[in-house]
C-alpha cells in the first residue's frame, strides 16, 4: 500500500490532517457471509449505479438501517424490507457471521495524518480486492471471475465512537471518506452522513463534521457514535478505502449480534 498516494488523495480532496495520538486503529465489527441465491444478492435486475436514499435518514432504534418503503426498492436491486432486514442481522439459514478486524494506520510520520485502511485496484495494477470472506469459510460458494476466484455476496458492519472538538482549538477539519462498492452507508450520531447506496463501481464519498456540525448534533466535548454499514452484492471487483482524520474508539460486539426474528 502506498500510504502517499492515499494521504495525497485524501488531502486533495479537502481532507486535512489532525494531531494523531495512535499510529493506528483498529476497528472490529461483524461479516456476513450470504449465499448467491439470495434475492438481493447478484439480482437480475440490472438497475446499476450509486442510488442514494435507500434508506432513511435516521438510524433505527437497533442501531441498523432502515429500508425507506416510500419508495421503489428495486432500483438499489433491493428485494423489500425483509430481505433487506437480514443484511446486518443473523438469520440462520440465510447468513453466517464472523468478527473481522481493520486495521486504519497513520500514513504520516510524526503528529498528524490521515488513518486509511484500503483493499482495492491498485493505481500500480496490483489486485488488492476486499474478499475477507475467503479465508473465514462461510458458505464457501467461490466463484471464479476475471479478479480471481473469491467469496461473493457479504456485509460488514462496525460500531465505532469519536469525541468532537472544537474546530477553534484545531487547525484541520475532522472528516470521514469511503471509496468503494457496492452499498455503503455511514451513519453519525444516529444521522446519515454517507450515502452511497447501490450496485455500483467505485464511488466515493466524504462528510466534513465541522461544516454539518448543526445538522449532525455536534457539540464540542461530546462523544458520539458513527455506525458504518457496507454491503458487497455483485461480482466481479469488492473495493474498500476507508481514510479519516477522527480518533475512532473501538467499540467491538460484545457478541455476534442477536438472531434476527
Amino acid at each position: 500500500m502506498n500510504k502517499k498516494i492515499l494521504t495525497g488523495a485524501i488531502l486533495a480532496a479537502g481532507i486535512a490532517a489532525v494531531p494523531a495520538q495512535a499510529e493506528s486503529i483498529e476497528l472490529t465489527g461483524v461479516l456476513r457471509d450470504f449465499k448467491v441465491s439470495h434475492p438481493d444478492m447478484q439480482n437480475p435486475d440490472k438497475s446499476f449505479g450509486v442510488k442514494t436514499d435507500l434508506v432513511q435518514s435516521q438510524l433505527g432504534q437497533d442501531s441498523k438501517p432502515v429500508l425507506r418503503t416510500d419508495l421503489d426498492p428495486s432500483r438499489g436491486m433491493i428485494d423489500g424490507p425483509d430481505s433487506f432486514n437480514q443484511w446486518f442481522n443473523d438469520v440462520p439459514e440465510v447468513n453466517i457471521a464472523v468478527p473481522f478486524t481493520i486495521v486504519l494506520d497513520n500514513g504520516q510520520e510524526g503528529p498528524g495524518g490521515v488513518y486509511s485502511y484500503a483493499r482495492e485496484k491498485q493505481l500500480s495494477g496490483d489486485l488488492k480486492y476486499f474478499f475477507p470472506m475467503d479465508d473465514l469459510g462461510g458458505w464457501n460458494d467461490m466463484q471464479s471471475v476475471s479478479t480471481g476466484t473469491h467469496n461473493f455476496y457479504f456485509t460488514y458492519e462496525i460500531h465505532t465512537e469519536f469525541t468532537y472538538t472544537d474546530p477553534a482549538d484545531r487547525d484541520e477539519a475532522m472528516v470521514f471518506s469511503f471509496t468503494g462498492d457496492d452499498d455503503v452507508w455511514v451513519y453519525i450520531n444516529g444521522k446519515l452522513a454517507v450515502d452511497i447506496g447501490g450496485v455500483h463501481g467505485q464511488a466515493q464519498a466524504s462528510i466534513n463534521l465541522d461544516s454539518a456540525a448543526a445538522e449532525l448534533g455536534l457539540e464540542p466535548g461530546g462523544t458520539y457514535a458513527l455506525d458504518f454499514f457496507f454491503a458487497e452484492r455483485h461480482t466481479t471487483q469488492s473495493n474498500f478505502r476507508m481514510e479519516t482524520t477522527l480518533q475512532l474508539e473501538e467499540v467491538p460486539p460484545t457478541t455476534i449480534s442477536p438472531l434476527y426474528d
